[in-house]
């Protein structure tokens, strides 16, 4: 019997419209960032070269301080000041660490946009999956978008 296995990965992203992205959707916005990182994963560079590139990726769409705030809970209230600020630069390196050295070994990394559900104005579940091979199974991965200005 074979059992289908989902890993389900779920990133908190901030999606911010500027003028030139003012007319992209989140599913627009997550195709390109997906085709961004999946040429970075197919390209020739040497994997620490392609673990630079996507942290730089990570660290620009998504919104680190964030998600470490929202994985911190309610301890995120017990903190001093200081506890806080050297939670947020730990949090910071491991995230983009973690981040870019999971995907670094997916060198045909082909992810689909299947759906999108808005929420609201300023919140979208975009639905995607990383396309599974006969080495990797497939991957389902939820995007929250947040568009911090919808005008």
């Amino acid at each position: 019997m074979k059992i289908k296995r989902e890993i389900f990965i779920l990133m908190l992203f901030f999606f911010s419209f500027t003028n030139s992205s003012w007319s992209q959707t989140p599913s627009e916005f997550i195709s390109g960032l997906t085709e961004e990182a999946s040429n970075v994963l197919s390209s020739k560079l040497s994997d620490e070269e392609k673990i630079i590139l996507l942290k730089k990726i990570g660290e620009d769409v998504v919104d680190i301080e964030g998600v470490g705030l929202y994985t911190l809970g309610k301890y995120r209230k017990t903190l001093t000041d200081s506890q806080k600020e050297q939670y947020k630069k730990l949090f910071k390196n491991y995230f983009l660490k973690s981040f870019s050295g999971r995907l670094v070994g997916y060198s045909d990394a082909k992810i689909a946009v299947l759906s999108e559900e808005i929420k609201n104005e300023k919140y979208t579940i975009v639905y995607s999956k990383l396309i599974g091979t006969s080495d990797r199974p497939e991957v389902r991965i939820d995007w929250r978008v947040y568009t911090k200005d919808p005008e």
